[in-house]
């Protein structure tokens, strides 16, 4: 009765240490699934500047990314493409003349058609003395959920947008230019006022500015498999470089999440081991208290690889009825999981067909390595 209690509880440590292990790789997939995981066909999109500091405050030169900033940026394994955001050089100013009574001063910027998230790009080009403008969608929310509402002023539609045409003013070195505007769509991927690459580049450079300031941008558009990569963020902090908050915070989550799973993980994996190498002693124990016998045994022709055998395949079937035990347990939670409003429908009711994987694998391994360090003791320890 004794030993039943005994190898009752070190089973039953067994069990615990699977389910903690097995659930934390499952719980893996599942923050995976929720915050974004790390696949290479993933796109994210994330806008990168220099942080603010005394020391380069006003100053261009060092506030925006140079050539070789742009080069050290493709050398990271975490960015698939970078798409510099060229700002305007010269002062802007829109008016809505007589029939819209406003006037603003602005900026322009520009980035190449394949980073911007509109399908139809066939308008965006400059014709008829008219610049085609493509604003962040949150500008327009910021007119009709504040602006607007607080001034009286009546709120517009995407479609009524497009239709009203506002003046554009250029005043450069040596003559002032006047534009009609005109939008032709929303971004919800760039928080900017977005005009034409090729007609920005061809203002920037009437304005004879030095090849060195030429060649400096404001803000990097990059293209990343992963925006809450811990290491893409490390990388960013050590350059002084900031991106969305809103990114930032959900990475500082994943990472804590992160963490605590590898923590129970490894918990998970000394409980495992501290009962394997107690079933181990465990069987030791039952071969020397049945010396007698198992020396008969031997005398009468048995192998001692052959009872060794026997006993390492009892405990790898063991072993397997556990992990499937406890894949039945972690699927019943995965599927109620998968239900639940936190899921959001992002996650399969199914278990990762890794942990199935593991159930076959585990055994096998056990069954090898228990095998071995019994035969190898038996050997050295008895003299047959």
């Amino acid at each position: 009765m004794k030993q039943l209690f005994k190898s009752l509880f070190l089973y039953v440590g067994l069990f615990l240490s699977f389910i903690l292990v097995l659930s934390c790789l499952q719980l893996y997939v599942n923050a995976n699934s929720l915050l974004g995981s790390k696949s290479s066909d993933s796109n994210y999109w994330i806008t990168i500047s220099k942080t603010i500091t005394p020391d380069n405050i006003g100053r261009k030169e060092l506030i925006g990314f140079n050539s070789k900033d742009i080069k050290e940026l493709k050398t990271w394994k975490e960015v698939k493409a970078i798409h510099p955001i060229v700002s305007n050089d010269f002062r802007v100013s829109a008016d809505g003349g007589d029939f819209i009574p406003f006037y603003t001063d602005m900026y322009l910027e520009a980035v190449d058609d394949e980073a911007i998230d509109i399908k139809d790009l066939s308008d965006f080009k400059v014709e008829d003395n008219t610049i085609p403008i493509i604003i962040s969608r949150e500008y327009l929310n910021l007119y009709n959920y504040g602006f607007a509402l607080n001034q009286g002023l009546p709120q517009i539609t995407e479609d009524f947008a497009k239709r009203i045409e506002v003046n554009i003013n250029i005043t450069l070195k040596d003559k002032n230019l006047k534009y009609r505007g005109r939008l032709v769509g929303l971004s919800d991927r760039i928080h900017s006022v977005l005009v034409p690459k090729k007609f920005l580049d061809s203002i920037n450079a009437s304005q004879g500015l030095s090849k060195s300031k030429d060649t400096i941008f404001t803000r990097v558009l990059v293209n990343v498999n992963d925006a809450t990569d811990q290491d893409l963020i490390a990388k960013m902090s050590k350059k002084g470089y900031e991106s969305n908050q809103e990114s930032l915070r959900s990475a500082k989550i994943k990472g804590k999440l992160f963490l605590v799973l590898r923590v129970i993980g490894i918990i998970g994996l000394f409980i495992f081991l501290l009962c394997v190498f107690m079933i181990i002693n465990y069987i030791k124990m039952q071969f020397l208290e049945q010396q007698e016998a198992i020396s008969i045994k031997y005398c009468l022709g048995y192998s001692p690889r052959e009872m060794v055998k026997k006993v390492s395949i009892k405990f790898g079937i063991i072993v397997a009825i556990l992990i499937s035990i406890s894949l039945l347990f972690l699927s019943i939670g995965q599927y109620y999981l998968s239900q639940s409003d936190i899921a959001n429908g992002l996650l399969s009711p199914f278990l990762t067909p890794l942990l199935f994987t593991l159930m076959l694998i585990i055994p096998i391994i056990i069954y090898f390595i228990v095998n071995e360090l019994i035969y190898k003791w038996l050997i050295k320890s008895w003299k047959f």
